[in-house]
């Protein structure tokens, strides 16, 4: 027995008439009829009784129809579901970002597209550091990350330029530099700072240690923080100052002002990034729709 055979009888089913089934599956009759009696005699049974010029299904007939149909139905949905799979329309992707970048634009945006154009996908989102997310990349426990500064190469892990986000000066809400404008790094001397830490090997610690390497002016570190987050919490509690990111479309951080430094052009370079030999084609879809959502990727 073949699925063709299947899909034979129940079109000659659907139409009670051999020479209208032959028509349509575009099979001679005399072939089609040799086909029927083959599953009949595979079977044992009778599927079909004459009924004038045309035929009708037997009552063992009727209940293999039924049945058919159903096996017919599944493996439908499963080649459709199948094809869908291959082009990248269902499946999970895992995705890993800064969860300081998880409000900030293009980010959101992309994510909603994502949701927008595939809601067939699943979307399993984690916040992870730059450097663990690389670990994960090239363990294929996430298929992409966005990841900060990438100061290394590595020939296996591909990027897409995200945004550059401005470093700004972030002081108290209540400090004198907070109602200026802008300052210059001179303002900034004699100024309790707090500082990536060390071991932390953060982007900031990296993008920072790179801007103010050979400089005469260095910040007086009084405290240092393991992350961002902490960073933004101990300066809106009055505990120093500190350099940080200004995210394009997140929401004003509560109790600290961010304040330009003219003569410091520093940004925090964001990257989509994936490991080269990844075949999964839900990544190889979420790519295509970055490359078209990112500004700076079309550039």
């Amino acid at each position: 027995m073949e699925l063709r055979h299947l899909r034979y009888f129940a079109t000659i089913a659907e139409r009670e008439n051999f020479s209208a089934a032959a028509q349509v599956l575009r099979i001679a009759q005399p072939a089609l009829s040799q086909r029927m009696r083959d599953l009949e005699a595979e079977l044992g049974i009778a599927l079909f009784e004459r009924k004038g010029r045309g035929v009708r299904l037997t009552r063992a007939g009727a209940y293999y129809l039924e049945e058919i149909q159903q096996v017919l139905a599944r493996i439908e949905a499963a080649g459709e579901q199948a094809r869908q799979i291959a082009r990248g329309e269902v499946g999970s992707l895992r995705l890993a970002l800064l969860e300081a970048l998880a409000l900030a634009d293009p980010v959101p945006r992309l994510l909603r597209e994502l949701r927008n154009r595939h809601p067939g996908l699943h979307l399993k989102l984690v916040g992870l550091p730059s450097l663990a997310q690389y670990e994960a990349i090239r363990a294929h426990t996430i298929d992409a990350g966005f990841v900060a500064h990438r100061s290394f190469r590595d020939p296996d892990i591909l990027g897409l330029p995200v945004m550059a986000i401005p470093i700004h000066a972030m002081v108290p809400a209540g400090h004198p530099l907070a109602r200026r404008p802008s300052i210059h790094l001179k303002d900034l001397e004699d100024l309790d700072f707090i500082w990536p830490e060390v071991e932390a090997r953060t982007s900031y610690w990296t993008v920072f240690r790179e801007a103010f390497e050979g400089r005469d002016w260095q910040p007086r570190v009084v405290q240092e923080a393991s992350s961002y987050m902490t960073t933004t919490s101990l300066v809106a509690a009055g505990y120093g100052c500190a350099l940080g990111i200004t995210l394009p479309g997140a929401a004003d951080l509560e109790g600290i002002v961010q304040i330009p430094i003219l003569d410091l052009d520093l940004h925090l370079r964001i990257e989509l990034v994936w490991h080269k030999d990844n075949p999964s084609p839900v990544l190889a879809r979420f790519l295509d729709l970055a490359r078209t959502v990112l500004p700076s990727a079309q550039n």
